[in-house]
């Protein structure tokens, strides 16, 4: 490879025990010394002394447990001496070694002079002190073989010997390498601390913000571990060797820690219910793991905190997969966890197994590695908060145009309020129109009978007579539906809502008209496209369909046929009734679709009406948000579509705010999900009684009942039931809500505890996410 048209000098290698860097540009940057050293297990050599049966060759960046003799693998505890032959260029300047830490206590000989001594190396745990401090040393060369010889002894650590490179280079360019470090290493350090600082201040401005407080002892955390295993290894150089050990331990400590508080951030961000045994198995290993390591001796703290670093690598993969299936299911932020969180458990594992000899390396990273899981997070959570305040804010803006707008609420409360009773009039009008045309054709009946009573045979009389009593008994069902005026209210129609059949609607509808259509000489055709269920009021679209049947018999002639046909139109259940009478004009047509009250028009045979039963009917159909279309033409007859929901997946929604109910309904609505509303607990349990939804939404305060009473209660009687809740609150967390469920007793009957902060739109797709 070149470089500026010069070629770029390859770092030498050690083979058996001598490096030639002879050609190597030292002046220019630091060189490693990689490769094979000579290997003395057991032995503290004099640099002069010679021992070639015991000789070996240990690759550096290995510890000596990947050695064997006697067929048997080198234990971590014991002591060896290491010696190399470097071969130099001529330099000007004076160069010098920059020792990283050797596990765990070591001297330095150079040309056969004891150059420096880090702790103190002993053949036994009793004479040994550990060390983790890092040095540079200058050297004194006489020529331009420099032999290099290190003594190391560990009775500490797991890892032995000479894992990270020992560096030579000239002494500006060895300082320049180690304050860079130093440099870099403090730019993290500061950083985390003030991300650590600003995160509790975050949970102890808002206590529900707990992914905050755990992220900023998390950085805590980081901290202490940047410092204790990352070149420079600072706190060593802080504190003296008597806290080596000390340092060791807490090293070992911090780790559980980091992956507990690590796996609170992403539970309490990404949290599924049934994930819960996983963080509480995770919770204890961390306990267990983090206590052994704390109170265990000395000499097996190292050996018993292997095993659970690397379990510490199954719980990782497990995070990975977590995280994934939050972008799968387009949890939000999920893809910058994702990437963020593969990059930090890559970084960990890349150390367990560095730590463990599986694969070379320079140094540790997964304190640089973590970082690129937490700033993503950082920069999530403060936006969240960000958008709290901005929420609030619009909180208090809306409590000032609510005060601005009461007096306009009242006027348009008090105008509902007489629009309601004008519907109560026109639903007692719409009474006596329905109860009048069969006792009309019932009368017509018996009139026929009774002047031709002589002359009938009796099958046709028994045929009258049951024609009769079928619209008597329809009349007597119709009274004790439709005189439950408490359907009306300030806000109009109040429906009851079941599951039911079309084609059973259909065919009840038939059944009570045909008494009226039989009288006249008109065929009712029923024709079915295919059998539906849907979700309504069935009593009340029950009226609509018969007043359009009436109707359209009213003004058809004697000998016709009156078409009623159901079918799939454009995703919604069409329901027409066709006529082949008198027809309509387009002013006819304006004036009973208008606001204003139409006059009624004379059937084909005199018959009257108050006109107001369209009208009505209209409102009925809009109320379960359907829609109701009118095409005529006059002398060819009318057809009227019914446009009712195709869908059966429903939604019970309880909330005392009228204006927050009707938003987050609208906005469930475009979701294709058919919405029952509730004021109140009792009006919830009320709906219950009658069908049986899909989702319930509830909010936590509400007059009346409340949420909390209301699920106790629905719990109390729901049998085998299981509709899945989600509770709502304006003063839910954005994040773990489930403390306040198991307050309240509530942890398995409640899905989800969510904030009515968030927008209508956030708010609806967090609430399908939690059932999807």
């Amino acid at each position: 490879m070149e470089s500026c048209g010069e070629k770029t000098v390859p770092s030498p290698i050690a083979r058996k025990g001598v490096l030639d860097a002879s050609h190597f540009p030292l002046e220019d940057k630091n060189l490693e010394l990689r490769g094979d050293w000579e290997f003395y297990w057991k032995e503290l050599l004099h640099p002069e002394e010679q021992k070639p049966e015991k000789l070996q060759y240990a690759l550096a960046s290995n510890h000596w447990t990947s050695l064997k003799e006697g067929g048997k693998f080198l234990p971590s505890f014991g002591y060896a001496t290491y010696r190399l032959t470097l071969e130099v260029p001529e330099l000007k300047e004076q160069i010098a070694i920059s020792m990283p830490v050797m596990h765990t206590s070591y001297r330095l000989f150079v040309d056969g002079k004891l150059i420096h001594e880090n702790g103190i190396v002993g053949t036994d745990a009793d004479h040994f002190r550990p060390s983790y401090r890092t040095k540079i040393c200058p050297l004194e060369r006489t020529g331009k073989t420099i032999r290099i010889q290190v003594q190391i002894a560990n009775y500490t650590h797991t890892i032995a010997g000479m894992k990270e490179l020992i560096r030579v280079g000239t002494i500006p360019n060895i300082y320049d390498s180690y304050m860079s470090s130093v440099i870099l290493n403090w730019i993290i350090t500061i950083f985390l601390f003030m991300l650590s600082i600003y995160h509790i201040w975050i949970f102890i401005v808002r206590k529900t913000e707990v992914a905050s407080l755990y992220l900023g002892l998390l950085y805590i955390c980081l901290i202490l571990i940047t410092l204790a295993i990352s070149e420079p290894r600072s706190l060593y150089r802080i504190f003296p060797d008597q806290w080596c050990f000390f340092l060791i331990r807490m090293s070992k400590v911090i780790l559980p820690f980091i992956l507990y508080f690590g796996a609170s951030v992403v539970y309490h961000l990404f949290y599924y219910k049934k994930e819960m045994v996983i963080f509480r198995i995770l919770t204890i290993y961390c306990s267990i793991f983090a206590i052994l390591v704390m109170f265990s001796p000395d000499r097996y703290m190292a050996e018993i905190a292997e095993p659970f670093e690397i379990v510490a690598v199954i719980f990782l993969f497990i995070g990975v997969i977590y995280i994934i299936r939050a972008v799968i299911e387009g949890k939000k932020d999920s893809f910058i966890y994702l990437i963020s969180f593969a990059l930090a458990s890559a970084a960990g594992i890349h150390d367990v197994l560095y730590f463990k000899n599986f694969i070379p390396g320079i140094r540790p990273i997964a304190a640089y590695g973590l970082v690129l899981f937490f700033i993503p997070q950082s920069i999530i959570l403060t936006r969240s908060f960000i958008n709290l305040f901005r929420r609030e804010e619009e909180v208090s803006r809306a409590v000032i145009r609510n005060n601005e707008d009461l007096e306009r609420k009242v006027k348009e409360r008090t105008f509902e309020l007489e629009k309601a009773n004008r519907w109560k009039a026109n639903f007692i009008s719409l009474l006596s129109h329905d109860l009048r045309s069969p006792l009309v054709g019932v009368n017509q009946i018996l009139d026929i009978v009774q002047h031709n009573f002589d002359s009938m045979e009796n099958q046709e009389k028994m045929k009258f007579l049951d024609l009769c009593k079928s619209g008597i008994q329809n009349s007597l069902r119709m009274i004790k539906q439709l005189l439950d005026v408490s359907r009306f209210d300030s806000e109009g129609i109040r429906l009851q809502p079941t599951l039911f059949s079309v084609k059973e609607l259909l065919d009840d509808v038939v059944q009570t008209i045909e008494s009226l259509g039989t009288v006249k000489e008109i065929h009712i055709r029923l024709k079915i496209d295919q059998d539906l269920m849907m979700i309504g009021d069935k009593i009340l679209l029950e009226e609509v369909l018969k007043n359009l049947i009436t109707n359209a018999i009213k003004y058809s002639y004697s000998g016709s046929f009156v078409d009623v046909v159901q079918k799939i139109a454009n995703g919604w259940i069409s329901i027409q009734v066709i006529d082949y009478g008198v027809g309509m004009s387009s002013n006819q047509l304006d004036q009973i679709t208008g606001e204003n009250t139409p006059k009624s028009q004379p059937g084909t045979k005199g018959e009257l009406g108050t006109g107001l039963g369209l009208k009505l009917s209209q409102t009925i159909i809009e109320a379960h948000f359907g829609k109701l279309k009118v095409f005529s033409e006059i002398g060819k007859g009318s057809r009227f579509e019914v446009l009712l929901s195709n869908t059966t997946r429903s939604i019970l929604l309880v909330d005392d705010s009228d204006n927050f109910r009707t938003d987050l309904a609208e906005e469930l609505r475009r979701k294709k999900w058919i919405v029952l509303e509730a004021k109140n607990g009792e009006e919830a349990l009320d709906h219950l009684a009658r069908i049986t939804p899909n989702l319930i939404v509830t909010d936590k305060q509400m007059p009346i009942m409340d949420g909390i009473s209301f699920i106790h209660e629905w719990e109390a009687i729901k049998e085998d039931k299981k509709i899945p809740i989600i509770m709502l609150s304006s003063d839910a967390p954005f994040y773990n809500g489930r403390k306040f469920l198991e307050e309240e007793g509530l942890e398995h009957a409640v899905l989800s505890y969510l904030s009515k902060l968030y927008s209508k739109k956030d708010l609806v797709e967090k609430i399908l996410s939690s059932v999807s």
